[in-house]
């Protein structure tokens, strides 16, 4: 069975930093090739393990590269919340020892400048970790005069072609000015920071965006609270997180998450006001550093059309989609310039995966999608609405034969290095019922119809393919069988150690009153030492239990 938990270890926080500076701050992590052992899943959880943090995870991880060194690179298309307040309390305390040092004469300024960069941290962000270096006398960020300046690119903020605006700075990585002016004479001014918003201001100041009316209107202070944080601002000529965080009422990790949420709320307000017009300027830096990351705003708009989409009625959604039936889908380069910012599911990705790997017809990707037939027309009409699905009369062939013959050589390698559980895919502690599924799924997905017009040697290879599924089968589906063959490639001491945890992991799903769970462990505990009455008892009693 592929390996779904891998751990990065680090050998200190200053290897773990120059890789957050380089590919941990694009959304990747490379796995070094003595780290990875067998055949990866295509979706695993990866752990970090960093002096002096210790073990960090589970975080969501993609293979996405796997060269000829054995190295293998894994997108990370989302840093769950409670990693992220850990790495932002590291860089916190990494910024009080620098000012430490810095008070005691051992560090001098321009190295402090230099550990900031280092860090990937802007100055703003030490200066609101550590209230006493605040001070800031204007509110709301600086806006530059960009008057006499001609725009990069203009528009209306119609619906479509505000969408392609955000893709389109997403897609540039694009650092600047966004300069919205609405109804009213209203305008807002959005800072873009590779590729994504970190900041909105207003004029006039819309108060239903304050970062004080947020929280207040949330539940998460309290009308005091509210009003002592700015009576802090008006003395002290602060920002308001600062105020916050002078107060008790915040942490600095959790400041920059509410930055990121009040960011979110205000690009969802811009989102739903249709009328007006837009211009960007490029920039080649903005006028101060932003606390929050850039928002994929890509992805917001992905999750809100698919929202739409669900809420919409059936016929009107397979209605849209009806002129694709039978035409054959495929994805523009440009899905895969902004991906990571999609902030795809596993289904969304499994389902973007089975386009890449084949061309179907539109009626046929149905079928052969992981979700539900609702679910999957949801997701095509919010990528048409994107852009980003293209429908062809005719099949890329050439597409599509490169593809099966990666996943024939993919099957070959398996066949060739390893035993009858990696041919057919499964964990060497497995029982009848899940090599029967395994084999049937295999059987499936190489038909020798699906690789009929693909030529003599691919089909050939297809051939000896099934014969190893074949043997595998009859080598792994009788109880007795398997158990011995299991003996001819696994060390004893592993099968019993292996069948001993097992038994404990099914003694606390008793405890916790989790029948499946606790089957599942004794079950296969009893797989592997059918000899041990303890294990068989256990499982006649895992029976009984009502959860």
């Amino acid at each position: 069975m592929a390996v779904r938990r891998v751990t990065r270890k680090y050998d200190s926080v200053i290897e773990f930093l120059e890789d957050r500076e380089g590919i941990f701050g694009q959304g990747m992590v490379l796995m070094p090739a003595e780290s990875v052992r067998g055949e990866l899943a295509p979706e695993l959880k990866l752990d970090l393990l960093i002096p002096p943090l210790g073990r960090l995870g589970p975080i969501p991880a993609q293979v996405v590269n796997r060269d000829k060194d054995g190295n293998v690179g894994l997108h990370l298309p989302e840093i769950p919340d409670t990693i992220q307040q850990r790495l932002d309390e590291l860089d916190v305390a990494i910024a009080q020892l620098r000012d430490w040092f810095l008070a005691r004469g051992e560090l001098v300024a321009a190295g402090a400048s230099a550990a900031s960069q280092a860090l990937g941290q802007p100055s703003q962000a030490v200066a609101q970790a550590v209230p006493a270096a605040s001070g800031r006398a204007a509110r709301g960020f600086p806006v530059p005069d960009l008057s006499s300046v001609e725009p990069d690119l203009r528009g209306t903020c119609a619906e479509r072609e505000f969408r392609t605006l955000l893709v389109e700075l997403a897609a540039r990585r694009a650092t600047g000015l966004l300069t919205i002016r609405g109804r009213g004479g209203r305008i807002r001014y959005g800072f873009w920071s590779n590729g994504g918003p970190v900041g909105f201001r207003s004029e006039p100041l819309q108060e239903g965006e304050v970062l004080g009316v947020l929280l207040y209107k949330a539940d998460q202070i309290t009308k005091a609270q509210l009003q002592e944080s700015l009576a802090i601002m008006q003395q002290e000529g602060c920002r308001q997180g600062e105020a916050f965080i002078q107060l008790g009422i915040m942490t600095f990790p959790q400041l920059v998450m509410v930055l990121g949420k009040q960011v979110e709320f205000v690009l969802q307000r811009v989102l739903g006001e249709t009328d007006g017009e837009w211009t960007f300027h490029e920039l080649d830096a903005l006028p101060e550093r932003f606390l929050p990351s850039p928002l994929k705003a890509p992805g917001l708009v992905f999750r809100n059309l698919v929202k739409q989409a669900r809420a919409m009625k059936g016929e009107t959604i397979y209605e849209a989609l009806g002129p694709y039936l039978d035409k054959y889908v495929s994805l523009p380069p440009r899905l895969a310039e902004i991906a990571p910012e999609m902030g795809f599911g596993v289904s969304e990705a499994r389902l973007v995966g089975t386009i890449q790997e084949s061309s179907w017809r539109m009626r046929e990707l149905y079928a052969v999608s992981p979700m539900s037939r609702a679910v999957t027309a949801a997701v095509m009409w919010a990528f048409l609405e994107l852009g980003f699905v293209e429908f062809n009369e005719h099949a890329d062939d050439a597409r599509t034969f490169a593809a099966l013959r990666v996943i024939i050589d993919r099957k070959k390698n398996q066949i060739f290095k390893g035993s009858h559980f990696d041919v057919l895919e499964v964990h060497w502690i497995c029982v009848g019922e899940e090599v029967e599924q395994a084999y049937q799924r295999l059987k499936k997905e190489y038909k020798p119809s699906r690789y009929a017009r693909m030529d003599d040697a691919d089909r050939a290879d297809v051939d000896k393919i099934n014969v190893a599924l074949d043997a595998a089968r009859e080598a792994l589906l009788d109880d007795r069988a398997r158990r011995e063959y299991r003996k001819s490639v696994i060390e004893e001491s592993k099968i019993v150690q292996s069948a001993e945890l097992l038994g404990k992991q099914g003694d606390m799903a008793v405890l916790r009153n989790d029948r499946r769970a606790a089957l599942t462990c004794f079950s296969k505990a009893a797989e592997l030492i059918p000899g041990r009455p303890e294990f068989r008892q256990a499982l006649m009693q895992a029976r009984n239990l009502s959860g």
